[in-house]
């Protein structure tokens, strides 16, 4: 003992809060130590390893720690520290453990791979909020480290970032107004981001949450489209028929890009209401982007107008969209939330990819879907609506605000074919603060887990939370589940499925366009119980209006951000993952035709034998939604040395129709470079 603590234990807090510590009856023993909040301005109270006891550790390695706890609080975590070779101890990272329980329930966390110049770390376990936390039974061991030959530690242990400037004026922090977004600049404001099959990145910003810019587009250069090569770096400008801020975009089964709604009007002030403004209109015009001209081709209009929709692709290839503000104001003049379910008949040798159905042809549910609801495809046809959205969440067919609790519509299941059919889903934590949420099918998309991450109430103006939920669609009752906290609080943070089978998210912030968190992680599904391992963290700051895609190359690409200032980012950074580090790239040599049918057998080949193989879809996305991002496993994948037989799905619901990267992945998780494939 050491007082009256266990040995190599002490009470600790920092911030602006109140309470005790207190030695109770244990998980396995006779003594534990309970950590209690009873007040709560900021910080965190905590029981931490004294620095006698801090474990030895080298550059490289990562640990997995494992406690039994039992809580009254949700906002539990575990906090690392590390000594540095000046033998100063400094803060490492957090890694939230969330979830109240009455009962003893084991714990697993993995940290991140230890950076270079560390001697030792030590770490604690403690509550950020009112409550109590008992925790017991502590256990360290070591993971699997940097393994094999690695061309830079650095690289090895977070992967690595480079930035991108276009010569515009760099924000002294997201506080500096600079030039408040106005005016034309040398880069773009990405608040729209498209992978296409070429390789190249369609970044639309419209008129970019400019007033200005809006008010002048009808000449040349106020409303942006950037054609975006990741490899050289040179863009083409794209001239932009309608103000496609805040539309809702989709890759057709051809791989052309579905442009639905924009802006139709920025709001005004209300002669009648001093004060008051009427609000946004959403634009009814719709476009197609070809690649092969690099040209915008308008389509028929929707049925109404659309601003924030969302826009999933159906096993047929049709598009179904929904939500977002529409093109007229209600009967008082305000902005309302459009009611009209558009659907998208694709036909593939249509010049405009087809045409809009009339409204009498679509199945209306009548719900009021609030602003980007993000609606995924499931593998038996249907669409789960996952929980997350923008602003506001679906009331169901309420007319009353977005923000009201009363006639909150959470998860659930629609049939696009009938108008009637609502399956819900329970279970979601924190269910009123999602706004500004992200969710994404977990790979493989054969196993029909999807996880929502972060959010926060913007009507309450409550912080940003760390909680993650997974719903598994494939169980008889699907029911979200909690998931592993992420180590930051954040809203706008972009989720990227990786070739390894993993999760990456990065950037957001800790409050509505504030408060950037510069911190990202890896989730893998497989090792559900390792929770995040902490990566290198994006030097430029991502709030609002912020994208992220994954790069045939294996790199991430991440731009854009609109912080509070209105000072608009215009840098584009680059994110190596690990695995770029960790020795030669596997190679796909040959591949017998790109066209694969459903259910069908192919054969590629590699210069050296690999694990494993995905095929992931090209990723659209924007304000933190994509939901129709997805990595397809083989069905049977045979490896015979060189030589892969991959068999695909024959569920078009797993994998819509269109173009996907095959990636060969080796036993370290080294992804090849991808080749493209058409699916369908």
């Amino acid at each position: 003992m050491a007082g009256k603590y266990p040995k190599c234990w002490t009470p600790w807090k920092y911030g602006s809060n109140k309470g005790t510590a207190s030695v109770v009856k244990g998980h396995s023993g006779k003594r534990a130590v309970k950590i209690t909040a009873s007040v709560r301005v900021s910080g965190a109270r905590a029981l931490i390893q004294t620095p006698a006891c801090a474990i030895k550790v080298k550059a490289g390695q990562r640990f997995d720690l494992s406690f039994f706890m039992r809580s009254t609080s949700d906002k539990t975590g575990v906090m690392f520290f590390r000594r540095t070779a000046a033998g100063k101890w400094v803060h490492w990272g957090n890694l939230g453990v969330g979830g109240a329980s009455q009962a003893w329930k084991k714990v697993r966390v993995r940290t991140g791979f230890v950076p270079a110049g560390t001697t030792a770390i030590r770490f604690g376990l403690g509550i950020a909020g009112k409550g109590t936390i008992i925790t017991d039974d502590y256990a360290m061991v070591r993971a699997p480290g940097v393994s094999g030959p690695c061309t830079d530690p650095r690289g090895c242990t977070g992967g690595k970032w480079k930035v991108r400037s276009f010569g515009d004026p760099v924000p002294n922090g997201e506080n500096d107004g600079g030039d408040a977004g106005q005016g034309i600049k040398k880069g773009v404001r990405a608040m729209h981001a498209v992978l296409l099959a070429n390789g190249k990145v369609l970044l639309i910003a419209g008129s970019g949450n400019s007033r200005d810019n809006y008010d002048q587009r009808l000449q040349a250069g106020h409303l942006v489209s950037w054609l975006y090569d990741p490899v050289t770096g040179k863009h083409k400008s794209i001239p932009t028929p309608t103000d496609m801020f805040c539309a809702g975009h989709v890759q057709l089964a051809d791989g052309r890009v579905l442009v639905v709604g924009g802006t139709k009007k920025y709001p005004d002030a209300r002669a009648d209401q001093p004060g008051q403004v009427d609000g946004w209109l959403g634009e009814d015009r719709a476009y197609v982007f070809d690649p092969r001209d690099n040209k915008y081709h308008q389509t028929n209009n929707t049925n109404e107008g659309h601003w924030y929709p969302s826009a999933t692709e159906l096993g047929n290839g049709d598009i179904y969209s929904v939500g977002g503000y529409a093109d007229t104001y209600d009967a008082n003049g305000w902005q309302h939330i459009s009611r009209v379910a558009e659907r998208f008949k694709y036909t593939k040798n249509s010049k405009t990819g087809g045409a809009w159905l009339p409204q009498d042809q679509v199945a209306q549910t009548g719900i009021n879907w609030a602003t980007y609801p993000s609606l995924i495809l499931m593998q038996d046809g249907r669409l789960f609506y996952s929980g997350s959205s923008v602003f506001g969440h679906p009331v169901g067919k309420s007319d009353i605000n977005n923000y009201t609790h009363d006639a909150y519509l959470g998860p659930g299941m629609i049939n696009p074919a009938d108008a009637n059919a609502w399956w819900p889903v329970a279970g979601l934590s924190q269910p009123f603060a999602r706004d500004q949420s992200t969710s994404v099918l977990l790979a493989p998309a054969q196993r029909q887990r999807v996880m929502v991450m972060g959010g926060m109430d913007f009507d309450q103006g409550q912080a940003a939370h760390t909680h993650t939920d997974i719903v598994d669609l494939n169980a008889a009752v699907p029911r979200y589940k909690a998931g592993p906290a992420l180590s930051t609080p954040k809203v706008y943070a972009s989720a990227v499925l990786l070739p390894d089978g993993t999760l990456f998210e990065t950037g957001g912030s800790t409050g509505n366009r504030t408060g950037y968190t510069h911190e990202a992680a890896v989730y893998d599904p497989r090792r559900p119980g390792l929770g995040w391992t902490q990566m290198a963290g994006d030097p430029v700051g991502r709030t609002y209006h912020n994208t992220a895609l994954l790069l045939p190359d294996g790199r991430v690409m991440a731009q854009g951000s609109n912080p509070l200032s209105g000072f608009y980012e215009t840098r584009i950074s680059f994110f190596s993952p690990p695995y770029l580090f960790k020795g030669p790239r596997p190679k796909i040599t040959g591949v017998d035709g790109k066209l694969w049918a459903y259910g069908s057998v192919h054969t590629f080949k590699t210069n050296r034998k690999i694990k494993t193989a995905w095929l992931i879809r090209p990723v659209a996305v924007t304000h933190s939604s994509d939901p129709n991002q997805r990595a397809v496993a083989p069905e049977k994948l045979k490896i015979s040395g060189g030589t892969v037989k991959f068999k695909l799905t024959n569920n078009r619901n797993i994998a819509p129709p269109g173009w996907y990267m095959l990636f060969a992945t080796d036993a370290k998780g080294v992804p090849s470079v991808a080749k493209w494939i058409h699916v369908g």
